[in-house]
């Protein structure tokens, strides 16, 4: 009877806590419509069809439009779910044709899931589902450029035993995707890596996807009668390395994060006689092994990092027997976070990734001028450079790098990521004149292994023009690439006039305007304010559900918070510091005016504007811009503002660089994700002082940090810099891209309005959104 109260509270709880987009689900529109008012930023409507008509359509799409919200749509129409290939694109047209044309929905908008069905009932009507469903996904994308395909994967193999589930799960997934699937809802732990399924696994799993055989059903069912026993009686086995040979061993080793002993591993394997052998034949595949299963979900990234140490260990060993052999050393290349931006954690991984996969890396650090970029890969004959960018603002120094690169008539490839950027900027790019490409290539690197598998390509020349022409193609033929956005800076709008946000709430009374110093907060305090699934699952790479994600919280995660909240605390290297004030305010338009607190005290509330925050609106939906929330110029009230600039300090940043440098990789990636976090639960603890201090209760007070949706820019922290004495109080500083240093710091303003909430000024499409401070 409350669903759509139950659904607005779950919706506004999960929203302050999951990053990833919410999919809302209810069989009434209404409920739905409550939901989106609760979302930030862009959610998924699950689903629409056409079985009983136009009702659903005309009741949800236009929810769908006035929120910005995707929508999934099933190809069932009036004849019930379309079975085969042409049916399913006849639905899904229908569809898009009532979406884009009446509607005003992008095809980027729609989300088709073509359905399958199982493939387990032997039934003559369901013998070509499968592949009917692949060549359905085939066409929707074909016909229907720019819409995105999903599908429940499993039930394909539903009424079978676990064992042929996943196997019959992964390969058609394989198949699904190469038909250009785009979204699969699958449990990682009930499908196998594909690459490991035996070739007659494969064989008897596509004879029955493409209903090759009539008895094909019987005998993939035949093939895994008694596997799980067999499985039971696999695990009883012997320490699976004890009697492996000398190179298995090695291989095992590395993959299974062993350290202790590969030195007597590595004599064993012949590394005297042959190092280059072993370093090439061994130790690389095994690294290859571990950046494999990552990909396929089976390893979480603090246990690559442990294999990446016992890496270097067995790579310093080796090197005493090279001699400088040839074939050593892969390639040169040059890795650097562009200048203005000071995060470097995703930099570094991929250093660390390339470096134990045989490649000589040089790294430049943080806030690397481009004139360094390019003369270090001249000096270190690079075969290629590599640049990293957290934020929009500082991305736009890759481009004048590759210009640069161009204009000196180097032909060096640039490999290019950062929570920054997506795939179409780095296309964008590619073209330095006009329609002319640079001609060596830029590559997007959605995470450190592509970055090494685009380096495989590339120092391979039997690979390399494949590469380069594949990425030049796919840049030429995005239609959405030279796209005008017909929007501000923002992707929000210019007007100025003011939304319907109320403007008669009660301001509450500053316990003191000005600014305050907090130096000594209780780090344990801080520390109990963790939020510790985003510790867990965004920080430290956590991945999946159920026991194998408890498994790795209870002896992996849990472990290494108790150790280093001892050490954080014992050894001072987060050291939790805050300044933070209270100032008079109205808006004007777009802007949030600051006034003089000592004037306004002293000469009877005289407002001498002493700094300005512009915000961007929203274009569509309710037209919010944070100004809104405070009282006009226009008013005879003056309302107030909250201001805080917290930090860890930087000795959480010299921990990482010497941990790093020490090889503890895994150790390094657990320090910075923990003072991460906990600058972040700094914030949160000094919030709930101003709360306190304002006199108003939680949830009321909305806390916004620049470079969130709501206020995406930062050059905003150079206003909050003339208006708090961060760098005298704290020894901050703030880069030429108005970053904070240290890293692990954030600044907001808190909002007192009781209506004030999250919002998001939806960017223009195609644009890279902008990163986190």
């Amino acid at each position: 009877a409350d669903e759509a109260a139950q659904m607005a509270r779950v919706v506004k709880l999960l929203s302050m806590t999951v990053e990833a987009p919410l999919m809302i689900d209810s069989t009434e529109a209404d409920v739905v419509a409550r939901a989106l008012e609760h979302v930030p930023g862009r959610a998924v409507i699950n689903s629409v069809n056409l079985e009983g008509g136009r009702a659903r359509i005309d009741a949800l799409l236009p929810v769908a439009r006035r929120h910005g919200a995707a929508v999934v749509a099933l190809t069932i129409d009036e004849e019930g779910m379309a079975k085969t290939r042409a049916r399913k694109l006849e639905v899904a047209r229908r569809i898009h044709d009532l979406a884009t044309g009446e509607f005003g929905l992008a095809p980027e908008d729609l989300i088709f899931d073509t359905l399958t069905f199982t493939l387990a009932t032997g039934e003559a009507e369901w013998f070509e589902s499968a592949v009917e469903t692949i060549e359905g996904i085939r066409l929707v994308k074909r016909e229907l450029p720019g819409v995105f395909t999903s599908l429940g994967v499993s039930n394909v193999s539903f009424g079978l035993t676990p064992e042929a589930r996943a196997v019959l799960n992964s390969v058609f997934l394989h198949h699904c995707v190469q038909a250009g699937l785009d979204m699969a809802i699958v449990n990682p732990t009930h499908v196998r890596p594909y690459a490991e399924i035996a070739d007659d696994e494969r064989a008897l799993a596509d004879d029955l996807v493409f209903a090759r055989r009539a008895d094909a059903l019987a005998r993939f069912i035949a093939r895994y009668e008694g596997a799980a026993s067999h499985a039971a009686a696999g695990a009883a086995a012997a320490d699976p390395a004890a009697d492996l040979p000398p190179d298995e061993r090695l291989r095992w080793m590395v993959v299974h994060r062993r350290k202790e002993g590969i030195e007597n591993a590595l004599e064993a394997a012949g590394v005297r006689a042959d190092p280059v052998r072993v370093l090439n034949d061994v130790l690389l595949p095994a690294m290859k092994e571990v950046g494999d299963k990552f990909g396929a979900g089976e390893l979480i990234l603090p246990f690559v990092l442990q294999s990446a140490e016992v890496m270097k260990r067995a790579v310093k060993h080796l090197e005493q027997y090279l001699e400088h052999k040839d074939g050593y050393t892969k390639g040169t290349v040059v890795l650097a976070t562009v200048y203005g931006d000071v995060h470097d954690i995703g930099k570094s991984l991929v250093n660390t990734i390339l470096a134990n996969n045989g490649y000589t890396v040089v790294d430049l650090g943080k806030q690397v001028p481009v004139n360094r970029i390019v003369d270090a890969a001249v000096e270190h004959g690079a075969q290629a450079v590599g640049l990293s960018a957290l934020l929009v603002s500082t991305s736009k120094q890759m481009p004048l790098c590759v210009q640069e690169l161009d204009r000196r008539g180097l032909a060096l490839p640039v490999l290019i990521g950062g929570a920054a950027i997506n795939r179409r900027f780095g296309r964008r790019m590619l073209f330095v004149d006009g329609e002319r490409p640079y001609a060596p290539g830029v590559f997007y690197c959605k995470d450190a292994f592509e970055g090494l598998d685009t380096m495989e390509r590339i120092v391979d020349p039997k690979r390399r023009a494949a590469l380069v022409d594949d990425n030049l193609r796919a840049a030429r033929e995005d239609v959405f690439l030279h796209a005008a956005t017909g929007k501000d800076a923002a992707g929000g709008s210019t007007s100025t006039v003011r939304s319907a946000v109320s403007a008669d709430n009660a301001v509450p009374a500053p316990p003191f305007y000005g600014v305050r110093v907090a130096r000594d907060i209780p780090v344990g305090e801080v520390l109990a304010l963790l939020d510790l699934d985003e510790l867990f699952r965004l920080q430290w790479g956590g991945r999946g559900s159920g026991a194998e994600y408890e498994r790795a919280v209870r002896e992996e995660f849990e472990p290494a918070l108790a150790r280093l909240s001892t050490s954080a605390e014992h050894d001072r290297w987060v050291v939790p510091s805050a300044v933070y004030g209270y100032f008079p305010a109205q808006s004007s338009g777009n802007d949030l005016v600051v006034y003089d607190p000592a004037a306004f005290e002293a000469d009877g509330g005289a407002r001498r504007e002493i700094a300005r925050f512009r915000f961007p609106r929203q274009a569509t939906r309710e037209g919010l811009c944070l100004a809104d929330y405070f009282r006009s110029v226009e008013s005879e009230e003056t309302d107030v503002v909250a201001l805080q600039v917290v930090t860890v300090g930087d000795a959480a940043t010299k921990r990482f660089e010497l941990l790093q440098a020490r090889g503890d990789y895994a150790e390094a990636f657990y320090s910075h994700g923990l003072a991460v976090e906990a600058a972040e639960a700094t914030a949160q603890w000094m919030h709930a002082r101003v709360r306190r201090e304002l006199g108003i209760p939680e949830p009321q007070g909305k806390r916004y940090s620049w470079g969130y949706p709501a206020c995406p820019d930062l050059d905003g922290h150079d206003a909050v810099f003339r208006l708090l004495p961060a760098a005298e109080a704290l020894g901050m500083q703030l880069t030429t891209a108005h970053q904070l240093i240290p890293e692990q710091s954030t600044a907001a303003l808190i909002v007192h309005h009781p209506a004030a909430k999250y919002f998001a000024v939806r960017a223009a499409a195609g644009a890279a959104a902008e990163g986190a401070p």
